[in-house]
């Protein structure tokens, strides 16, 4: 049962950072809204060019970014004080991704630096780590949309997040498709993190057991 229990908070702490660690890649490289400017035709729904797509995505990105404390503008797209207030609602959840991967970070590397995990914990912590997301993966599947709308729900008050086209043409430029690619390429962060654990935890060194 400790060793259940064990294996739960690892992969939670494993999941949290590996989480950060994508949004973080996300932020930072663009991708995958640079594959799916393309690929969605972006710039042929949104009747604008590549460049000014790029130059409004890199401002909300900005925005969110917790280095930054900037106030929510757009350049060229127009935007409802709806809209800046989603944004506003936003930012601390990104905050608080990153809040949440740092401290997990640290928690890791005393861990590992300190051989604390015994091996059979990392092979069940390894396997919960695919569980959770797999669960989540699933419904997204299944049906993106429901799940898309689950989560503003639960995250966001009243109907903040529901914008005019017309309004708030920016969401022109970020369809919902963009965030299911969002949502697949921080999994691939999550499957790392749980293969990393199997590979440590079928290893043949020794770790210490406290």
């Amino acid at each position: 049962m400790k060793r259940a229990v064990a294996a739960i908070v690892f992969a939670l702490i494993v999941l949290f950072f590996t989480t950060a660690l994508g949004l973080s890649a996300i932020q930072l490289t663009g991708f995958p809204y640079t594959a799916d400017i393309d690929y969605l035709k972006i710039p042929e729904t949104a009747g604008i060019s590549r460049e000014e797509v790029l130059l409004n995505y890199n401002a909300i990105m900005d925005f969110l970014s917790p280095f930054s404390d900037k106030e929510f503008s757009l350049p060229t797209i127009s935007y409802s004080e709806r809209a800046s207030t989603h944004f506003e609602e936003c930012k601390p959840l990104f905050n608080a991704v990153y809040l949440f991967g740092a401290v997990s970070a640290v928690i890791l590397i005393v861990l590992i630096l300190l051989k604390a995990v015994p091996k059979k914990t990392l092979r069940l912590s390894g396997a919960v780590t695919l569980i959770i997301p797999a669960v989540i993966g699933a419904a997204v599947m299944i049906d993106f949309d429901s799940a898309f709308t689950f989560f503003h729900k639960i995250f966001f008050e009243g109907s903040t997040w529901i914008f005019d086209p017309v309004a708030d043409s920016f969401i022109l430029i970020m369809p919902s498709t963009f965030f299911m690619h969002c949502a697949n390429f921080i999994a691939l962060f999550w499957v790392v993190g749980a293969v990393t654990q199997f590979v440590i935890g079928y290893s043949k060194g020794k770790v210490r057991k406290f």
